[in-house]
């Protein structure tokens, strides 16, 4: 059978059942489904507000690389509140999921980790499995807008995005926020099963959020980095004065692929050129 003409609307079936939306369906250049579950979750970052970045505050999901049975790679990210982690790997483990809690990013009020999971089943047998952990959730779409500077973050987002030589993810009337990711290059397998094209595991994403009348906002990234990288890394994001920390990868990954997250509130424009530097030299 080929799984791949199927996807499409399996990524959709996938995204209705768990109550999210589709970002990235399957095309032959990417052959991984991510479907995207909106959070209502109140959180700070230097003290600004980060509630309306999808990337902090949403559930991704990417399925794909299908077996002869219909059995497909599924990986997500999970946000949880600390409140709500005993539960969530409680149920996870259950239900027989693979999972791994990670550090989520500095300066968080409250703190917000990270809960990674993984498998190798059919996607909409595993999103039914996932439905009691989405049920304690605080799962919703009230994302806020910020009109008055909606037209300023349109244009330095895509300006944004230029610089950095990525491409804008898709979100339903994204005004007030700005989600750029950037496709990398990460050979590695999960759960023996490659995922080098699983955007969720590979891609690099940034977002800017809360940008006030000066042009200054919360810019947040996250950087795919191999270990052996993350030092020299993160000493050249320190000396440029971005704030950063190193958190775990995806549980059972060959090679391990931890990430570095950033955050610094200035200009997004600048924090973009300064990220291009220190990922390309330029």
């Amino acid at each position: 059978m080929d799984h791949y003409k199927g996807t499409p609307s399996l990524c959709h079936a996938f995204a209705s059942i768990i109550g999210g939306y589709t970002i990235l369906p399957v095309t032959p250049q990417s052959p991984f489904c991510t479907v995207g579950l909106a959070q209502c979750i109140e959180v700070n970052m230097l003290g600004r507000s980060a509630a309306d970045s999808t990337m902090v505050t949403d559930a991704y999901f990417d399925f794909g690389n299908f077996d002869a049975q219909g059995k497909a790679l599924i990986i997500g990210r999970i946000p949880v509140e600390e409140r709500n982690i005993a539960s969530v790997t409680d149920i996870l483990v259950k239900q027989g999921i693979v999972h791994h809690v990670a550090h989520g990013y500095l300066y968080s009020e409250p703190n917000l980790p990270v809960v990674y999971v993984a498998s190798i089943e059919n996607p909409i047998f595993f999103a039914y499995r996932l439905l009691p952990v989405l049920n304690i959730l605080p799962v919703g779409t009230a994302h806020r807008f910020n009109k008055p500077f909606s037209v300023n973050i349109k244009n330095t987002c895509q300006q944004t995005s230029n610089i950095l030589g990525g491409f804008l993810i898709p979100y339903p009337s994204q005004q007030s926020f700005c989600s750029i990711a950037i496709p990398q290059y990460h050979p590695l397998k999960i759960l023996g099963r490659c995922a080098t094209q699983s955007p969720t595991v590979t891609d690099g994403i940034f977002s800017f959020v809360s940008m006030d009348s000066h042009g200054y906002a919360l810019n947040i990234g996250r950087i795919p980095v191999p270990f052996e990288d993350a030092n020299v890394v993160m000493s050249e994001l320190t000396h440029l004065g971005i704030y950063c920390n190193l958190v775990d990868g995806f549980p059972c990954s060959m090679p391990m692929l931890p990430y570095v997250y950033v955050q610094k509130i200035e200009e997004p424009v600048v924090f973009a050129k300064n990220i291009r530097q220190v990922l390309y030299g330029v």
